[in-house]
């Protein structure tokens, strides 16, 4: 159990600058979700629903706590996140560390995700780049000859 703490202590220190630029919404988020994921999965499947659960859950959890427009980076990032880590906690620290794998891994994947989703802000704002720069042309009008 103390090679588990040490791993996961390791795990969550080593991912503290991807989340500190994320907000907590996105971090509980695909935390919470991938550990109710698999205690859920566990519940209904065994080890395997557990890893699928995880996944769902990390997912389902990152995509709610994401800003809009990262939502499904922060999606993806989650359910790998969540499911690389409960499958890594189970095999290090039995069902526990399952649990802590997959909410570890999870808030991490989440993080990332969306951080990844933040370069593509820009591809949304750029409408108002042009705008009343277009050159208005008048209506050609008939002259009239006396």
């Amino acid at each position: 159990m103390r090679r588990f703490t040490c791993l996961a202590l390791t795990m969550l220190l080593g991912s503290v600058p991807a989340m500190a630029s994320e907000t907590l919404g996105t971090v509980l988020g695909g935390g919470a979700g991938g550990a109710a994921g698999a205690v859920i999965g566990k519940e209904l499947g065994g080890d395997t629903g557990a890893l699928i659960g995880a996944a769902v859950g990390g997912a389902a959890g990152g995509s709610v706590g994401a800003d809009r427009g990262n939502k499904n980076e922060a999606a993806i990032g989650g359910a790998v996140g969540a499911l690389s880590g409960a499958a890594l906690g189970k095999s290090v620290g039995g069902d526990n560390g399952q649990l802590i794998g997959a909410g570890v891994g999870g808030a991490t994947g989440a993080a990332i995700g969306a951080k990844t989703g933040d370069g593509h802000d820009s591809r949304g704002d750029n409408h108002h780049y042009h705008h009343n720069k277009h050159k208005k042309h008048k209506k050609n009008k008939k002259h009239r000859h006396h």
